[in-house]
């Protein structure tokens, strides 16, 4: 029975912003100072609570001085943390030191089950909490990009960067809270100087910067965000695309290439919105901006687009088996290798040696980047993503296609897209692939329930398609 009560069973998936809070040293202030700690803490309960309070947020859970709370808003859960830092800092305490609280945030999925939150999300926010320092409020990527537009007055977000935190597969990208009253050291602490943080900056050679890569035009950021709205038709796209005439043509270009083979011409861009659907049109907008914004003077990129239309070919080829949308695959397949575009453009001499390395050797993508960079593309592309606040699904796709079992809720749908990835890949060097591809392989196989038969009608399938593939290519070149 008490088994039976403690299964996830009935766990209910809901996604909620996490903010955690400890008190830096408080084992040695009981230890020194218990009398003038047992007012402290009566008076950083009531801050905390009241902060909490006002801001909407809901204590799930307390463990001595820890707070650990859910926000249905991240604005509001950042606003919570600005609000409990200002009124700590401002306050006197009967302490010879005065008390500071860490403070860490991030966004996601996670179980809740009897009162109490399970899975990756949670335990992301407290390794997280425990690489920050004492008056200092730590966010995740996820977070500052849902709230980065309404911080608190007279606040700002400072980058940290990508840090690798204990036990976690991939990096996180790190934002600080800086508030009034925050003291200059703690600023970016470990990275610039000053305090060692527990973990460290993901890379000594960091060539890419995530501000300066080139954004998608502002006429496709514009369609993206309309098409996003669910009370939006194939009007209201058509009326913010034909404001620029160049993609505009690329889009109807793309619509009546053979790729899609459409009996008839499509002549409006809201006519290509009704028969292609917006996740078609989505990722045709995305390919498109991101072929013009994109740009090397050494490095072609045709090859790397070739190999994006296939994978995208072969995610919708292998969707139905899998019952996934096969809309949704084709978009992912699209972007699953963002990372090596940002590769390409920000580091293109260094970049150009990653190509080398794999070039007559079974040597991975994924080896190849690590010995050069220390990063890779999936990680560099979840960062892309996430600041072009691009939907969660994708977003995993691109961080976890070489590695479907870190994406939690995602392991399928990554797998698949990791699957077409290995199928457009074998399709154009004839079959052959580094061992470590056949090892991926299987078990990608293997969690999606498909076999041997799969995997050569997909290589097969996308021989057929070879043809539409190059007029898909042409049409966004």
């Amino acid at each position: 029975m008490v088994l039976a009560e403690m299964t996830l069973g009935d766990a209910s998936l809901i996604t909620v912003t996490f903010l955690f809070t400890d008190i830096e040293g408080s084992t040695s202030l009981w230890e020194r100072e218990s009398a003038a700690m047992r007012v402290a803490l009566q008076r950083h309960n009531v801050l905390l609570s009241s902060a909490i309070e006002r801001h909407r947020g809901y204590v799930f859970k307390t463990v001595g001085d820890a707070f650990c709370v859910t926000f249905d808003d991240a604005t509001a859960a950042l606003a919570a943390a600005y609000e409990i830092q200002t009124r700590l800092a401002a306050e006197t305490w009967p302490t010879r030191l005065p008390l500071r609280v860490r403070v860490a945030l991030h966004t996601g999925p996670a179980y809740l089950s009897h009162g109490d939150y399970f899975g990756t999300t949670v335990n992301r926010v407290a390794r997280l909490l425990a690489v920050t320092h004492g008056g200092q409020t730590l966010l995740s990527s996820t977070t500052e990009a849902l709230a980065r537009a309404s911080l608190p007055a007279a606040s700002s977000l400072h980058d940290n960067g990508m840090m690798r935190l204990r036990d976690l597969p991939h990096p996180m990208h790190v934002f600080q809270l800086v508030y009034p009253g925050l003291p200059a050291e703690l600023i970016d602490v470990g990275v610039d100087g000053g305090n060692k943080l527990t973990t460290e900056p993901l890379a000594h050679f960091r060539p890419i910067d995530v501000y300066e890569v080139p954004t998608l035009p502002t006429v496709i950021l514009q369609a993206l965000k309309v098409m996003q709205n669910p009370d939006s038709d194939a009007r209201a796209v058509e009326r913010v695309i034909v404001n620029d005439p160049a993609i505009s043509a690329k889009i109807l270009r793309v619509a009546n290439s053979a790729f899609f083979g459409f009996s008839r011409r499509v002549s409006t861009i809201a006519e290509a919105v009704r028969v292609l659907g917006f996740t078609n049109v989505q990722g045709i907008l995305i390919s498109v901006g991101a072929f013009d914004a994109f740009r090397t003077e050494r490095l072609k990129l045709l090859d790397f687009w070739t190999h994006s239309i296939a994978t995208a070919t072969a995610a919708r080829f292998l969707s139905g088996p899998v019952r996934c949308s096969g809309d949704e695959a084709f978009m992912a397949g699209l972007l699953h290798d963002i990372g090596k575009l940002i590769f390409a453009v920000q580091a293109e001499a260094t970049y150009q040696q990653v190509l080398a390395l794999r070039r007559g050797s079974p040597m991975t993508s994924l080896e190849a980047e690590r010995t050069l960079f220390e990063f890779t593309h999936p990680e560099v592309g979840q960062v892309v993503a996430e600041r072009w606040d691009l939907p969660a699904r994708y977003i995993a796709a691109i961080a976890h296609h070489h590695d479907p079992t870190a994406a939690g809720d995602e392991q399928v749908f990554c797998a698949l897209i990791g699957l077409a990835d290995q199928a457009a890949y074998a399709a154009r060097s004839g079959g052959g692939a580094p061992p470590a591809h056949a090892v991926e392989r299987a078990a990608m196989l293997a969690a999606l329930g498909l076999d041997a038969t799969h995997w050569d009608d997909c290589l097969r399938h996308l021989d057929d398609a070879q043809a539409t593939i190059e007029a898909f290519v042409g049409a966004i070149h």
